[in-house]
């Protein structure tokens, strides 16, 4: 029995422990509870009310406890005692709850508990101190097409003084928004830049808009909280910075090795390139292409949005795309790259004619090729210019017979290298074609 009783005493104390101290009460909504940089300063909080007219706060400790309430303006130097007439008490168990009203703007409130200072919070009469929002404007320098600074002409500096008579500069926080554009992909589409609850001075650096727009600076947090946020906007800004996005599409390759669905491979490989930017702010394209072989060499340069190109030599590549806005400034660019592989042939040395079989060389960035095929005594039967296609084992409609039959091949590669292929292909006969036979 006494182990429960003190186990009970002991819970009680707890709670009176975790739930003694100041909190408040605002007439007008919840007051906004203010603890940056409050560490170190002797103040819990400042309770920032939405008007003080029926707002309260409120102290609770323990019913053995003897409390005296002071207020303080600029120092504890200076406190005064809370007149009696503004303090009501009531009990809740071992606790006593004191409500404090006719609260002050601008004061220190201190719990002095059993002779010794236990707790300072901050009030303010948010009314009392709206910030001034006045302008909004863009400046551009040097670096206008990367970033535009915002001229902020503003009134809301808010002091506090703690209980050692510092004055302390409270952090209005605010929230930043213009339009822009999207260019991570080719669509461009509208987005809004959001810059929510930061601190903002005179001047603020934002990265240049995609698009004609206003900037509006709306706050600050604790107009926020209580729903009565203020805010102003620029006058529109015609945007000057451009970017570009590039999209590539393979129209055709020759190389029968190749399945990989990424761009370059073997020559000769058609590519169309169409390009993308945030218009109308951006007017004009330019396109370079270059091979690593060769880096200083421009291997060609387009001024279309669109354009298809041939590769007919290996290498690396890279492709650029350079936009600008409609005065011819703010460029911006953008690449890709690829490779176009060194070329390769080789034939086989047999045929097993019938069905779908072809006799078919093994080719990689061929830009050049011609095969004929001789029967043995030196008759050519076929001839073919397309790598990607074969010989069926037929002449004039019909399978040839069976035996040793020549080949001819004449080619160039995309890196330059010429071949010259010989052989003979033993023409063998698949059970299907002796079958139609």
């Amino acid at each position: 029995m006494k182990r429960y009783i003190l186990f009970c005493f002991t819970v009680l104390l707890f709670n009176h422990y975790v739930s003694a101290g100041f909190s408040a009460s605002g007439a007008s909504g919840d007051p906004f509870q203010y603890t940056s940089g409050l560490s170190g300063t002797g103040i819990e909080k400042i309770y920032i009310f939405n008007g003080l007219t029926g707002s309260t706060i409120l102290y609770t400790t323990s019913s053995s406890d003897i409390v005296t309430f002071y207020t303080y303006t600029t120092s504890l130097s200076d406190k005064q005692p809370v007149s009696l007439s503004d303090i009501s008490t009531s009990s809740s168990g071992n606790q006593t709850i004191y409500t404090i009203s006719n609260i002050q703007d601008g004061k220190g409130y201190v719990a002095e508990t059993n002779g010794s200072t236990s707790a300072v919070v901050g009030v303010l009469d948010y009314n009392l101190h709206k910030p001034v929002l006045n302008s909004i404007s863009v400046t551009e320098s040097d670096d206008k097409c990367i970033f535009v600074r915002l001229q902020i002409d503003k009134s809301d500096e808010l002091l506090f003084y703690t209980p050692a008579g510092r004055a302390l500069s409270l952090d209005r926080l605010y929230d930043l928004q213009y339009q822009t554009l999207d260019s991570s992909t080719k669509d461009f589409t509208e987005t809004t830049n959001k810059f929510e609850s930061i601190l903002i001075g005179t001047e603020q650096t934002v990265d240049a808009p995609l698009a004609d727009t206003k900037f509006i600076l709306s706050g600050d947090q604790i107009a926020k909280h209580f729903g009565i946020e203020t805010e102003i906007e620029s006058a529109e800004y015609t945007a000057v910075a451009v970017k570009g996005f590039i999209e590539a599409e393979q129209i055709s390759t020759t190389d029968n090795s190749q399945d990989s669905t990424d761009l370059g491979g073997s020559a000769p490989a058609q590519i169309q390139f169409t390009g993308y930017a945030n218009e109308p702010v951006a007017l004009y394209y330019t396109w370079f292409i270059y091979n690593s072989k060769n880096p200083d060499d421009l291997v060609a340069r387009y001024m279309d949005k669109s354009f298809t190109y041939t590769f007919n030599n290996s290498g690396d590549y890279t492709i650029i795309l350079e936009v600008a806005n409609r005065s011819s400034s703010c460029p911006d660019t953008t690449s890709i790259q690829f490779s176009i592989s060194e070329s390769a042939l080789d034939a086989p040395n047999y045929l097993a004619v019938g069905g779908d079989k072809e006799f078919k060389v093994y080719y990689k960035s061929l830009v050049k090729f011609k095969c004929s095929i001789f029967n043995r005594w030196g008759n050519k039967i076929y001839e073919w210019t397309d790598p990607a296609k074969g010989w069926d084992g037929k002449y004039k409609g019909s399978y040839v017979s069976t035996g040793v039959y020549f080949y001819i091949i004449t080619a160039e590669g995309s890196d330059g290298r010429k071949y010259k292929l010989d052989g003979d292909i033993n023409v063998l006969r698949s059970k299907q074609s002796s079958e139609q036979l």
